[in-house]
């Protein structure tokens, strides 16, 4: 990924570092952080430490036309976009009748949607990673793409991750109807999983002001971006699964009516996903293959039923083998035929190539979205 500075208004490129007038202070690393970055700005003469505050620094940008500018940087262990909110509301209180005064978020490193939580709200960002976007008068800087210096190894899951069981259960409740106004308890006592374990998924979604938290429960904002984001953790997370392709000699929908009859015959559980699910939903694209949920333990039992052929390349059949039940949480029956949820279909849509995303869309503005 390609990293870049841009230096609105300014051609000029100086050699040297930057003068700077430091204080003694508690943020020193994000000091120099910022201090640092800024050398590079040929227009910028001096960066001074005015300051601490409780949660941060002051620091006085001194260009060469003399023009001084306070950067109120607040230092963050964590910058969720709904506390980067919160900092700005206070700040704009705080900050009346006070001229040149410019918030930057600083930590350890910002995300994407952090990121353009401070391009909404017109501040500033500059991570420990080194991604920053300040825009102040004609002097605008941004250096994006680089990684997180700061991940830990063993972080707590991520509520996309499908490993995590009992988020991906709670979140698939939660989808089903993105206009009710969800009890944390209600979900909990459905669910038979704990009130800690729903507590999760909603802080995660309400700190990515994806969601909130009002007194008749819990309502979703953003539907669209909860989809989009779980669909990038499942994608990245698709080898938690087996996923294995299989040759039918039947034509596609004499292969869908086998399907069919052997969840009749058999009792066993074939859930059409992927394009074969999507049409049933949104008819908007043609398809040559066939995609399946089935259990792991009925597996075997399947391929003997439905007499098709593993091979290496040229499947018309795919089958992802479920290691446990919640992705066939909200499974529906359309005209006999067992379906994943609109919310499993548009994961695995995502994934596929081709027209995938084009049919997820269309299941995400016909089942999931108000």
């Amino acid at each position: 990924m390609c990293h870049f500075i841009i230096y609105n208004g300014f051609t000029t490129v100086v050699k040297g570092g930057l003068l700077m007038k430091v204080a003694s202070t508690v943020y020193v690393k994000e000091y120099e952080q910022l201090s640092t970055s800024l050398a590079r700005i040929p227009v910028i003469v001096r960066c001074d430490h005015l300051g601490d505050k409780k949660d941060g620094f002051l620091a006085q940008l001194v260009l060469k036309d003399e023009t001084k500018l306070t950067l109120d940087v607040t230092v963050m262990s964590r910058a969720f976009p709904s506390i980067i909110t919160e900092v700005v509301s206070e700040q704009e209180f705080e900050h009346v009748n006070r001229e040149n005064r410019y918030s930057v978020i600083m930590a350890p490193y910002i995300s994407g949607e952090s990121a353009k939580q401070c391009d909404r709200l017109g501040i500033g960002y500059m991570d420990m990673s080194g991604n920053c976007r300040l825009s102040i008068g004609s002097l605008y800087i941004s250096d994006q793409g680089h990684p997180n210096k700061f991940a830990k190894k063993r972080t707590a899951k991520n509520i996309f991750d499908p490993s995590s069981k009992v988020s991906s259960l709670i979140l698939r409740e939660i989808m089903r109807d993105v206009t009710y106004q969800w009890k944390l308890s209600l979900l909990a006592d459905t669910l038979q999983c704990s009130i800690g374990q729903v507590s999760k998924v909603k802080d995660y979604l309400s700190e990515q002001l994806w969601a909130r938290m009002s007194p008749d429960g819990l309502q979703i904002l953003k539907p669209q971006a909860i989809m989009y984001a779980w669909s990038e953790a499942y994608e990245q997370k698709s080898a938690s699964f087996e996923v294995v392709g299989y040759h039918t000699l039947l034509s596609i929908p004499e292969f869908e009516d086998m399907v069919r009859q052997i969840k009749v015959d058999l009792g066993i559980d074939c859930h059409l996903t992927g394009f074969a699910g999507g049409v049933r939903y949104a008819p908007v694209v043609r398809y040559n293959k066939v995609h399946l949920l089935i259990r792991e333990r009925e597996l075997n039992a399947f391929l003997d039923a439905a007499a098709c052929k593993q091979v290496a390349s040229g499947a018309n059949v795919q089958i992802h083998v479920l290691p446990s039940d919640e992705m066939l949480h909200d499974a529906r029956i359309i005209k006999d035929q067992h379906i994943a949820s609109p919310v499993q279909v548009y994961l695995d849509c995502m994934r596929l190539k081709g027209r995938g995303e084009e049919m997820a869309e269309a299941i995400l503005n016909k089942e999931i979205e108000p």
